[in-house]
């Protein structure tokens, strides 16, 4: 009989997380979505696990996940009722764990007596998706924070609501924040957390141009992807930065490489790190150097965990149809518009990207969006969506997600390696 190792024992897990934000647009914490095996079609976890082993798989996707956080942040973890009469709770911190109830869960005497025990260790309680339900009035009682649903309640009773739940002493979070005027009213009404659509893409400014730092860069990009790739032009544009020719060396001295030799040139940088790698590293600085506000540093990690997924998924499906250089430019492009705070379609005209791509980052249907959909998918915890696709693709889940998790630990390296100079 072979011998077994920790790693097969592993199952991996889908680990997503979505921001939310303070009132003055500050990330506040982070709720994360987790997949309770490779072979669940749903967030829950099946009445066959056993509690503790359910318990490690919280604790491992906690980990991995806090592995890209700010050590200062919350983290919100969905909890349905069997997680919370199991033990599971106690293995994250209660420091940084915000136990999310979720709408599911009923308010029987045990579960009331086991949220009172969780608060009593010092965890933060959240109720999730609130509209107002008479039958949740005990679960308020002990909620820190109630999640108010902007989009499932309707406007007229929403101010009653918010007062009702700031008598009791509860802060707000509302949560389907889609558009502006719906931030201003929960604003208006005494929220504080705020969670949606609206932080994923804010507003464009009409009118604003790319900074000329920004622009250099796209050219030297254009270069790096034109069919008529030329090293000799990529060294005169990247020779023109000298900021940007010292953090190419100083990121082929990271340990991410094993040189032999002193670099001698900038073209001998260049040759070394090779056309594919460099494309990648400058896109990596492109992100990096955008504007710092919360949102966008959001926007930038996203933009670049997706790009590496993609790009690893499209080697592992190895079909011309979908080159992996292809795929890693839809996702690092994903998110452009919030990074240049700029419409998507103005940015798009006279690109140099295929027109599939082009067609994928205005939401136009082509085989590209659904790639990109895909992962959106993930980040929004919709894991029987995720599941389509990858059976659709031949895709298994063990596979699917150790490669977002490698993902997610090569975006924390790369924009490291960009930021520290």
């Amino acid at each position: 009989m072979p011998e077994t190792s920790l790693a097969d024992d592993h199952k991996p897990i889908f680990v997503a997380r979505q921001p939310i934000y303070d009132a003055q647009e500050q990330v506040w914490a982070y709720e994360l979505l987790f997949r309770s095996s490779a072979y669940a079609n749903t967030s829950a976890v099946t009445e066959q696990e056993h509690d503790m082993a359910t318990a490690a798989i919280i604790a491992d996707g906690f980990s991995l996940a806090f592995n890209g956080m700010c050590k200062t942040k919350k983290a919100f973890i969905n909890f349905p009722q069997r997680l919370l009469l199991n033990d599971s709770v106690y293995a994250l911190p209660n420091e940084i764990c915000v136990v999310e109830v979720l709408e599911t869960v009923r308010p029987t005497a045990e579960v009331l007596d086991m949220l009172r025990s969780i608060k009593g260790r010092g965890y933060t309680i959240a109720l999730d998706n609130y509209t107002g339900q008479d039958a949740c009035s005990e679960l308020v009682e002990l909620a820190d924070i109630v999640k108010v649903n902007m989009l499932g309640t309707g406007i007229d009773r929403l101010p009653a609501i918010a007062q009702g739940l700031l008598s009791k002493g509860c802060q707000l979070l509302a949560e389907k924040v889609e558009d502006r005027p719906t931030y201003a009213l929960a604003k208006e009404l005494g929220f504080t957390l705020f969670q949606g659509y609206l932080f994923s893409r804010p507003e464009t400014v009409a009118g604003s141009k790319t900074p000329s730092l920004v622009s250099a860069k796209m050219r030297l990009l254009h270069a790096l992807i034109s069919e008529d790739y030329d090293i000799g032009m990529t060294t005169s544009i990247l020779s023109t930065d000298p900021s940007l020719c010292y953090r190419l060396l100083k990121y082929l001295n990271s340990a991410c490489f094993s040189l032999c030799t002193k670099i001698q040139s900038i073209q001998q940088a260049i040759i070394l790190l090779g056309r594919q790698k460099l494309r990648q590293w400058l896109l990596a600085v492109m992100v990096a150097d955008f504007d710092c506000t919360p949102k966008v540093q959001e926007a930038a990690y996203a933009s670049l965990q997706r790009a590496r997924y993609m790009e690893s998924m499209a080697r592992l499906y190895n079909n011309v149809v979908y080159p992996p250089e292809t795929l890693f430019l839809l996702g690092l492009f994903s998110k452009l518009d919030i990074l240049l705070g700029q419409p998507m379609p103005s940015l798009m005209e006279n690109f140099p990207l295929t027109a599939g791509v082009v067609e994928a980052l205005l939401s136009i249907p082509s085989p590209y969006l659904d790639w990109l959909t895909f992962v959106e998918r993930i980040e929004r915890g919709k894991w029987d969506e995720v599941d389509v696709f990858l059976k659709t693709y031949g895709f298994d889940h063990e596979t699917s997600s150790r490669l977002y998790a490698e993902s997610m630990s090569w975006t924390q390296d790369i924009l490291k390696n960009n930021t520290d100079n």
